[in-house]
């Protein structure tokens, strides 16, 4: 918990930096409210229906269904460390959304694996996209007068956020053809039957890879060199199949000074937890059960997360959206 109290501080620091400016920054509060409840919610839930542990707070009658029986402080701290976890990744995933211009980085995605960034560019932007749309309407129907006071009165705010979002989609889909994206050379039956093989395969031993690493007893590294092998397979095959789609460019990205630090902090921070967890995953775990203890803290595990902070101090306006 005390390493995810220091991710969640960077995260705060540098949306406060540099994603204030952006037009996404309203869904920020949007998601600090729901990793709040998120939170509540998995502290209450844990702390009332897991009862293990040596410490005990007070105990509710048996006969009261999940939650009757003692009430730990274990279960209480681990519902806590939990949500925790959870409040964080979403505030990651708000800054992230607040910061990064999408449609740039859309355009350096690989051809091989635009069709899959497109998707996922889509489904992040969707959540930030409709707070933006809710908040308009409700400052034009506050314009006409009408006040919600209750579920009855959500109706005119729901239908226009509906037909909203169906709009959006439809822009975007005819933007979509009108610039012949995804388009490519038919491939013979041959190909698209080996692709599809390749495809196969490389699932099936990720798959097996997963499955062996979490229940196998050979070991961890040759189920890693698995997983390994599936995904240079995956990869391999989709660069493959995206040879054949032409893309052009109205204007290619610098890349800078900045973007370079930016680039090796954030890689130092990965491999660090990377080797981390190679080599010693116990010291990223916090076991409270049967009896909780102060939360351990590495100063090296603490220092390798300090390069996140480094972007809201290299270059604030190159990773801020362009505003008009």
């Amino acid at each position: 918990p005390l390493y995810l109290a220091i991710l969640l501080l960077e995260t705060a620091i540098l949306y406060l930096a540099l994603g204030t400016r952006s037009p996404l920054a309203t869904s920020w509060g949007l998601f600090l409210r729901a990793g709040l409840l998120l939170w509540a919610i998995t502290f209450v839930f844990d702390a009332l229906t897991a009862h293990y542990g040596a410490t005990t707070l007070f105990s509710l009658p048996r006969r009261w269904p999940m939650i009757g029986g003692r009430i730990t402080l274990e279960a209480a701290v681990f519902g806590a460390t939990s949500g925790l976890a959870l409040a964080t990744l979403l505030l990651v995933f708000a800054t992230f959304n607040a910061l990064v211009d999408h449609h740039r980085l859309l355009r350096l995605v690989p051809p091989s694996l635009y069709q899959v960034g497109l998707v996922i560019s889509i489904a992040i932007t969707f959540v930030p996209h409709t707070t933006a749309s809710l908040k308009d309407i409700r400052e034009a129907q506050a314009v006409r007068g009408h006040r919600f006071r209750g579920l009855r009165d959500l109706l005119p705010l729901f239908m226009p956020l509906v037909t909203s979002g169906l709009e959006r989609a439809i822009q975007l889909a005819e933007a979509m053809e009108a610039r012949g994206i995804g388009r490519a050379a038919p491939p013979t039956q041959a190909s698209s039957r080996l692709h599809k093989l390749a495809l196969s395969a490389a699932t099936l031993v990720c798959c097996i890879g997963l499955f062996g690493y979490s229940y196998s007893t050979m070991g961890r590294w040759p189920m890693l060199g698995l997983i390994a092998s599936g995904l240079a397979l995956l990869f391999l095959t989709l660069h493959r199949m995206g040879r054949g789609a032409s893309r052009t460019r109205y204007r290619r990205e610098l890349w800078r000074r900045c973007d370079t630090i930016v680039a090796v902090a954030s890689g130092a921070a990965l491999a660090a937890f990377l080797t981390l967890l190679a080599l010693s995953p116990e010291a990223l775990a916090y076991p409270v059960y049967p009896r909780v203890t102060w939360p351990p803290f590495e100063p090296l595990v603490g220092l390798a997360l300090l390069p996140l902070v480094v972007p809201a101090f290299a270059s604030g306006h190159r990773l801020t959206r362009n505003l008009p």
